[in-house]
């Protein structure tokens, strides 16, 4: 079981750089492995069909296949990809998720820390983050379902055999939960169940021979989504508990559901593990 030694939430500083720098000092992170997530709006994630290409030309042959696909400019965006099990049985093309994202987003955040003097080895996504937290709780041989909500949005993923196969944003976040009245919580409920059950069906479809055995769940205070989700789902769900697959002893304040949930894609990002 991974342990965690120590949780900071530091408030941020007039720049990202003075944050680096005063983290860097404070805590002694200059001998460290760092990693560092993008936000929803600094990236493009896409599935698409693996280009017929050697590994080695993958990325620059992915750079022309969705040059019309992305709202930035794809000869200078750095590119990275994931394949994806074939759920066809080699009739289909195999596909792939691709994440690009501007020179102009990764170039002065590498600068940033090396200006920290901080050793930034893993820039990661949020969807990459709760796959890692997601096959911590995978049954043997079957898929997971996990949802997750930050604050402007929630991530909805599929695992099997600890990688992702799919995945959905829902552009509804703890945020729009918080504090409104019970009419609108139960509207924005509705909602989430509806783009959830479409992404339910859509992996019954297309993986049709991976089995789920639950869907995992760390949603926003009050939002109500429990009571909807015993009747719209086949799975049964279970709220996220990080403690029985994390050992949080050294850390008591994340012993609170609620911040696991916001806690949640930072921890998942350090559970990243290179090869090599």
């Amino acid at each position: 079981m991974p342990s965690l030694d120590l949780w900071l939430d530091e408030p941020a500083q007039a720049s990202r750089l003075q944050s680096l720098q005063q983290l860097a000092k404070m805590h002694g992170l200059k001998s460290m492995r760092c990693s560092s997530l993008l936000a929803p709006s600094d990236y493009r994630l896409l599935q698409t069909e693996a280009p017929a290409v050697p590994d080695e030309e993958a990325r620059e042959a992915l750079r022309w296949q969705l040059r019309d696909q992305v709202d930035l400019p794809v000869e200078s965006a750095v590119i990275d990809y994931l394949p994806l099990p074939d759920a066809s049985n080699g009739s289909r093309p195999r596909q792939l998720f691709a994440a690009l994202a501007a020179d102009t987003v990764i170039g002065p955040l590498v600068q940033d820390f090396q200006q920290a003097g901080l050793a930034l080895q893993v820039i990661d996504l949020p969807e990459m983050a709760q796959r890692n937290i997601a096959a911590l709780f995978e049954a043997e041989n079957r898929g997971l379902a996990f949802l997750a909500f930050g604050e402007s949005s929630a991530l909805l993923t599929f695992n099997f055999q600890g990688e992702l196969f799919a995945l959905r944003r829902i552009e509804i976040g703890a945020a729009q939960f918080a504090g409104a009245p019970a009419e609108r919580r139960e509207q924005l409920a509705e909602r989430v169940v509806l783009e959830m059950q479409r992404s339910m069906d859509t992996v019954d479809r297309q993986f049709s021979g991976i089995s789920l055995s639950r869907l995992m769940v760390a949603l926003p205070p009050e939002s109500g989504l429990e009571a909807h989700f015993a009747n719209a789902f086949y799975l049964p769900f279970e709220p996220v508990d990080l403690t029985k697959v994390i050992d949080l002893s050294a850390c008591p304040a994340l012993l609170d559901p609620d911040l696991q949930r916001q806690a949640l894609w930072v921890l998942g990002a350090a559970l990243r593990q290179e090869e090599g």
